[in-house]
């Protein structure tokens, strides 16, 4: 167990705390990935004001990403070390400086200091890899679930922040609305994450999942008593021979590479074929909507279906999703096949990143698993670093998305291939054809 001076106390809750862990990450997790994902709703007025290329703006988010993935395995060793409550409230610190910061952007190294750095370091300490690490210490049995309402988060956080941010830009520009959002992050986030995250059901007198100790004991994952202390190169040699973990690091790459190109481009895209701002950030406030509908509802499919199947569904509706997001422009711009688009990502997005990351916690749950996850986020990131770049560069030598847009509709169909034929092959934890074992 991490060193967090806290100890097993006789539980005051009605409720088990896990869901109150669970309310903790949603929100951090709606914060802190749509500060990663406005970038693309601020690019707009960025490139209107100071003349930037996209590929510029788009090196900028690749540092973001880079930071994110070179400080990963970091973060999580120190999250199994101490646990997240000597962790994650400091991520919010970061973003909350970062985002503030951004009122006095003027020179393009404002952008790469204020939001590639700031905001690349504090995801790394409370992002995607640190909230999937944190839940399989509460969760067992209802995992899926569990992870898909955390991940849900981001989907609600381009509902309903996308929008808003949108307008406050639209009535009081952008400068505002980096200072608003700071401030919020700086004032709320990390107070409320300070006070009231805990490490483990028994720093509250509880026992995993809720249940009653006979049953929590049978339910809880193994442990050796000496993971939790092993460095980063030696939880690294002890799962480099696991097809599992393989086929989640070409996932992570694939998920990376999908959603952080078409978020930090979409308000562009759609602004180029005859949106105006505001539908734009409809199709993407939409897109959140069905996020958070597709990591709940697949979550919750995962648990009885097998994760796998899950993942190759739900990377099918990314393929669909491109398809229809290349059509948008030999359609005559009409809303309809922007929020078709909507429907189809959001679905999908969820599915994939609430089944890849159950999968890494049915395999490897019981195993260092914050540095695990931080492990994958490399690859993740990675992506992230590849695509936005990319898809910038391209657009600046032929004026168009087709051919980045294209290669994000190859590595889906690869992610089907991948979820059903190489995930689980010699695997080390929950059987791939159905729910893990409790």
């Amino acid at each position: 167990m991490g060193h967090t001076g806290e100890t097993a106390r006789k539980s005051i809750f009605p409720i088990y705390y896990g869901w109150i862990i669970v309310g903790l990450s949603f929100l951090t997790m709606a914060f802190h990935l749509t500060a990663r994902f406005s970038f693309a709703i601020f690019q707009v007025p960025l490139i209107a004001e100071y003349g930037w290329t996209r590929g510029a703006l788009g090196s900028a988010f690749a540092l973001m990403m880079g930071l994110y993935a070179m400080l990963g395995p970091f973060a999580g060793s120190l999250l199994d070390k101490f646990g997240p409550r000597a962790v994650v409230p400091w991520g919010s610190i970061l973003v909350g400086v970062g985002l503030a910061g951004g009122f006095f952007i003027s020179s393009l190294w404002h952008v790469y200091l204020l939001l590639g750095m700031f905001i690349g370091l504090g995801t790394a300490l409370s992002g995607f890899a640190t909230h999937s690490a944190i839940l399989p210490r509460w969760f067992r049995k209802k995992r899926g679930i569990a992870t898909g309402i955390v991940l849900s988060g981001i989907g609600i956080g381009s509902l309903f922040l996308s929008p808003v941010i949108e307008r406050l830009i639209a009535h009081f520009g952008w400068r505002i609305a980096y200072l608003v959002y700071g401030f919020f992050v700086l004032g709320i986030l990390a107070p409320v994450n300070f006070i009231f995250l805990r490490d483990r059901p028994e720093n509250m007198g509880q026992n995993m999942d809720g249940l009653p100790q006979p049953e929590a004991v049978a339910a809880a994952p193994r442990k050796d008593g000496t993971e939790e202390g092993k460095s980063i190169g030696q939880v690294f040699s002890r799962v480099k021979n696991d097809n599992s973990f393989w086929a989640l690091a070409l996932l992570g790459f694939i998920i990376g590479f999908q959603t952080n190109t078409i978020l930090s481009q979409l308000q562009l895209y759609l602004v180029d074929v005859g949106y105006s701002t505001a539908t734009g950030a409809m199709v993407i406030g939409l897109a959140g909507l069905l996020h958070v509908v597709g990591s709940v509802f697949i979550g919750w499919i995962s648990d009885k279906v097998g994760r796998p199947r899950a993942q190759a569904f739900s990377c099918g509706l990314g393929v669909l999703c491109i398809v229809v997001l290349l059509s948008i422009r030999y359609l005559g711009h009409p809303p309809l096949p922007g929020f078709l688009f909507s429907v189809l990502y959001g679905l999908g997005a969820g599915g994939v990143s609430t089944s890849h990351s159950s999968m890494a916690a049915d395999s490897f749950g019981d195993r260092s698993f914050g540095t695990v996850m931080g492990l994958l986020t490399i690859c993740y990131a990675g992506g992230g670093i590849v695509g936005p770049p990319l898809a910038g560069v391209i657009f600046d030598f032929t004026g168009s998305y087709v051919i980045p847009f294209s290669v994000i509709l190859l590595l889906m169909v690869s992610g089907i291939f991948i979820s059903l034929f190489l995930y689980g092959a010699k695997s080390s934890g929950a059987p791939t054809s159905g729910p893990p074992h409790a």
